[in-house]
């Protein structure tokens, strides 16, 4: 009797994870977007980053705003500091990534794998969602550093025109929040290792990671670290995101 009550109790206990991690690859990677990021009616985060070396710390503080032209996604990324940085901007929308600066007559294309601040890219700042982005190649179970079974899964980019072709990521299985992530460089080396950290609840409920701490494989030392200050929602206007709104008025 004693034997069956256990078995029942591991059933009742592990139950949970086992449906979670059986959800389908667009349920469970919507999961893992929700974890991750505050409500869709967050548009608005300020952001303090910190780039260190063995050498030495910068930081620097963002403003992000998202917004949808089309019914499309695009987002903005404005310098509020360093002094020397305030008023750089890289925007991206459905046709190209931009970057402006108050030394420029116009905007300029870029990439979405450009450094913004440190080791984080474009689509590492804006944040690399991973429903309709990416396909799920592969799920196991791991163990993580501390001894504790995670879910770890290998996605694949949907097409060329995402930042990052590869990223194997390490999720709790019960919560569903990812631990850790591995992002892959176009040539399948391990670029970077990414590092969930404090999840926090908003007063209405909504849970999202506030840091994010960002190791680079390639160059030892050097980590990046990102943390959402602030999350809220305001009107925003859609020249915010439109490139040619970026020229100072009168330029030809």
């Amino acid at each position: 009797m004693k034997l069956a009550c256990a078995i029942a109790l591991v059933l009742l206990t592990t139950a949970p994870a086992i449906a979670q991690i059986n959800l389908s690859d667009s349920d469970l990677l919507s999961a893992l977007d929700e974890a991750r990021f505050p409500a869709a009616d967050v548009n608005v985060l300020r952001v303090r980053i910190a780039s260190s070396t063995p050498d030495a710390t910068r930081e620097a503080e963002i403003l992000l705003q998202f917004g949808q032209i089309d019914a499309k996604d695009v987002a903005r990324i404005e310098f509020l500091a360093p002094a020397e940085m305030a008023g750089q901007i890289y925007l991206s929308t459905p046709d190209a990534t931009y970057f402006f600066g108050p030394d420029l007559a116009s905007p300029i294309k870029t990439s979405a794998t450009a450094e913004v601040f440190g080791d984080s890219a474009v689509a590492q700042t804006n944040g690399i969602r991973f429903l309709s982005k990416y396909t799920i190649a592969a799920r196991r179970t791991v163990q993580g550093a501390d001894g504790a079974e995670l879910l770890e899964l290998d996605l694949v980019a949907a097409d060329y025109t995402v930042a990052f072709q590869a990223i194997t990521v390490r999720v709790d299985p019960v919560t569903l929040r990812p631990v850790s992530a591995t992002l892959f460089a176009v040539s399948g080396l391990p670029f970077y290792d990414v590092t969930y950290g404090n999840y926090v609840t908003r007063e209405n409920g909504d849970v999202y990671v506030s840091v994010q701490e960002i190791a680079n494989r390639l160059f030892l030392g050097r980590v990046t670290t990102s943390e959402i200050l602030e999350a809220t929602v305001a009107e925003l206007p859609a020249a915010l995101f439109d490139p040619e709104a970026l020229a100072p008025a009168g330029t030809p």
